[in-house]
């Protein structure tokens, strides 16, 4: 729990949100990015708006390549969103993915 408040501390959160349709494979809505501690939001619009194409783009090669439960698709999130930050910012956040589907 300490090691989990240091690094939310240092370093801050990113919260992805994507809702899919797995029947077409397309994304319904976001994603969206959320953040606390990272970056302030009113200055890295740019920031977040390439961080939402990215996570987009990884996230419908995954639903095209077959990949349906909603555990596989949060790794691929968490993957496109960390190695995202990790290179431009060269912070680690801790990264939630969020995926819902309908």
């Amino acid at each position: 729990v300490l090691r989990d408040r240091k690094v939310l501390a240092e370093e801050g959160v990113v919260v992805v949100i994507v809702t899919v349709d797995h029947d077409q494979g397309v994304i319904v809505t976001g994603p969206e990015v959320i953040t606390r501690g990272w970056v302030y939001a009113p200055e890295a619009e740019d920031l977040l708006d390439e961080c939402r194409k990215v996570v987009a783009e990884a996230t419908l090669v995954a639903l095209g390549k077959g990949d349906s439960d909603i555990e596989s698709l949060q790794r691929v999130v968490r993957r496109a969103a960390g190695k995202f930050v990790a290179d431009r910012t060269r912070r680690r956040p801790m990264i939630v993915p969020v995926v819902m589907s309908v």
